[in-house]
């Protein structure tokens, strides 16, 4: 049964070197904000998630769970998992350049200004998507 001491100190060891070359990879080639250290949240609003184990790469793609209108969780899901003793750089490059498209088919255009914004950040005025830029000032839910 793991324990709370045992996950802190897997957490706080290195990654094998061929996993920190990958994630050194995506932090310094992806053309978006990367943010996170063995968790990696790329973009804003995040894209893609890649979560680096010390066995495992595991690719999510950031999903959103409303219980309420203006209340929601996050449930990102799984897209893959790379292990580095079969995988590639070019497998999780693959991995996350997918999932990024899948997510970016998820933006919907603002009927003010015509931006595409992730649906989290997108409210209703008169029924059409608005973005958060456009409806500032104005009584609207999201």
């Amino acid at each position: 049964m793991p324990s709370r001491l045992l996950d802190a100190l897997l957490l706080a060891m290195p990654l094998p070197e061929n996993l920190e070359s990958w994630r050194q990879h995506l932090k310094s080639h992806l053309p978006y904000p990367v943010q996170g250290a063995q968790t990696l949240f790329i973009g804003d609003p995040t894209l893609v998630i890649v979560a680096f184990q010390h066995d495992k790469v595991e690719v999510f793609l950031p999903a959103i769970q409303w219980r309420h209108h203006d209340i929601h969780t996050a449930k990102p899901t799984s897209r893959g998992v790379i292990e580095p003793h079969d995988g590639t750089l070019e497998q999780l490059l693959a991995l996350v350049e997918g999932t990024i498209a899948i997510r970016l088919k998820s933006f919907h255009e603002c009927s003010c200004c015509g931006k595409r914004s992730a649906p989290e950040v997108l409210g209703s005025l008169q029924g059409e998507p608005v973005c958060r830029d456009c409806i500032k000032g104005r009584r609207v839910l999201f």
